[in-house]
């Protein structure tokens, strides 16, 4: 499966798995996440494709922000995934 960047996925395999994590930045068969705590935007994971899974879409402000490439704080996507896990578990 190829990801693309801004995409919400679930970390599969790993010390991290069942985690939610943004995907920062896609390169063929790596990924690279970031959820703004223990990955923090400015060191990023990078995690074998074949280890995350998605999601699902989801419409937030923040994600257009990662996917224009704007600068977006640890704090803005540690909102951002709060918010996708409280919509998950409704």
């Amino acid at each position: 499966m190829s990801f693309r960047k801004a995409q919400i996925v679930y970390a599969r395999r790993g010390h991290d798995s069942g985690r939610l994590f943004c995907v920062m930045d896609a390169e063929e068969g790596w990924v690279l996440l970031a959820d703004g705590k223990e990955r923090r935007v400015e060191r990023p994971k990078r995690k074998n494709a074949k280890h995350v899974r998605s999601a699902g879409t989801f419409a937030h402000p923040t994600i257009e922000k990662v996917k224009t490439g704007q600068p977006v704080g640890n704090r803005e996507l540690r909102e951002l995934l709060a918010v996708i896990r409280d919509e998950m578990e409704v």
